[in-house]
């Protein structure tokens, strides 16, 4: 579970980076160019490391998923990476955080795509409102 929290956190700080990089990057390149120069990084490194990993089982389903999950990323990086240049990195990560929360939150609680359904608490629903509040200060102010 530490190792859970401690990557979390790291996540955290790389996808702040990147949004920053990609924002930089797409006011010289544009956001479609610097997608997809991102996503030839990003399979280089995948392709890299793969051989060391356990053998996937390629089924029908993890095919779909898998492709839809690169086309929705290639949509998020370009859309952080627009958004960034427009409106700052903040405001585009605090936006992107807040949405981000409330549709896992939604998704949890059904269980979307296999997993176990997860319900929340009051304090989870606190705790939400108080990210929305902090997102809210941080696009007005």
């Amino acid at each position: 579970m530490r190792l859970a929290v401690v990557l979390a956190l790291m996540v955290g700080v790389a996808v702040a980076f990147q949004a920053n990089l990609t924002s930089a990057a797409q006011r010289t390149l544009g956001p479609v160019v610097m997608v997809a120069l991102s996503g030839l990084a990003t399979t280089a490194v995948a392709a890299g490391i793969s051989p060391f990993l356990e053998k996937p089982e390629f089924t029908g389903r993890a095919m779909v998923y898998a492709v839809v999950s690169g086309v929705l990323g290639a949509f998020i990086l370009g859309g952080i990476a627009y958004a960034a240049g427009q409106g700052g990195v903040a405001r585009t990560i605090s936006l992107v955080i807040a949405t981000q929360l409330l549709v896992g939150l939604v998704l949890d609680s059904v269980g979307f795509f296999g997993a176990d359904p997860r319900g929340f608490s009051p304090l989870t629903i606190v705790g939400v409102a108080l990210i929305l509040v902090g997102g809210v200060l941080v696009v007005r102010y």
